[in-house]
């Protein structure tokens, strides 16, 4: 409305072009500028009054207005508020890879599980000479069946171990066991798991099946939604395919291509 205002009151100033055309370009220049956005700005003039004469001097319009509006503004003015206050904005719109993502994709299968029945002392010939564990900071405990009982932390479970070689007491490992761990879904999206280890404080869940809690299917930690970020990035910078130029050269043209290069 400001635009077509504006263009009806220079209307009387500029070269008469028609009663309509100057309110329609300058009703254009405005929304392309305001919004930063110059193709919705032509298509939807055009739109308006399917008039295919006024398009090179509505784009050219429009292109102005844009490029004013980028060179005197950091941000468009529908955002310049929010920026005000202490909000960062980006023009980028973008698909999160948290969001397409699932657990399955990064989850860590190869793990190190502890029974149920043993105590701290005897495992502790097995967890400091295996080289398995080495970054595995949660540990799940399982029953004979394979059955998914709880988890311990790494830290607790050293700190048990050296007690166990101070003192002659056998401690057993269920003493150590949560028995009601923060567990992740293979099905589940990364930002849900990013919000419950933020929500929780857990940075390692372990990971069951939906419709069998108890069966462990692996780990997943923050390193792991990490691999996810850098597997986005990865697939972003190899997204160019290099196309081989003797798919493109006929075949005599190679033929000649060789035998001058023999030559």
């Amino acid at each position: 409305m400001m635009g077509a205002a504006m263009g009806g009151i220079f209307a009387g100033i500029l070269p008469d072009q028609g009663a309509g055309f100057w309110p329609l370009v300058s009703m254009g220049a405005i929304l392309g500028g305001t919004m930063r956005s110059p193709f919705t700005a032509v298509i939807f003039s055009l739109e308006l009054t399917h008039d295919t004469n006024v398009l090179l001097p509505l784009i050219m319009a429009v292109a102005c207005a844009y490029a004013v509006t980028v060179l005197v503004m950091r941000r468009s003015i529908l955002t310049e508020k929010i920026s005000r206050r202490g909000l960062h904005l980006s023009r980028e719109y973008s698909v999160d890879p948290l969001e397409t993502m699932f657990v399955h994709d990064v989850m860590r299968t190869n793990v190190v599980v502890l029974p149920d029945n043993v105590t701290v002392a005897a495992l502790a010939d097995s967890l400091k000479d295996s080289h398995r564990n080495r970054g595995q900071r949660l540990y799940p405990v399982v029953n004979r069946d394979a059955e998914l009982v709880g988890v311990v932390a790494a830290s607790e479970l050293e700190l048990a171990l050296d007690e166990a070689n101070v003192s002659t007491g056998d401690r057993p490992l269920m003493d150590l066991v949560r028995v009601d761990p923060v567990v992740a879904y293979p099905d589940e999206p990364l930002r849900a798991i990013v919000y419950r280890m933020a929500h929780t404080g857990m940075t390692r869940l372990p990971v069951v099946e939906r419709s069998n809690p108890r069966q462990l299917v692996g780990l997943i930690g923050l390193r792991d939604l990490l691999r996810a970020r850098v597997r986005s990035l990865d697939a972003e910078t190899q997204r160019e395919q290099v196309i081989r130029l003797h798919h493109m050269i006929p075949a005599r043209a190679r033929r000649f291509v060789r035998r001058t290069s023999v030559r």
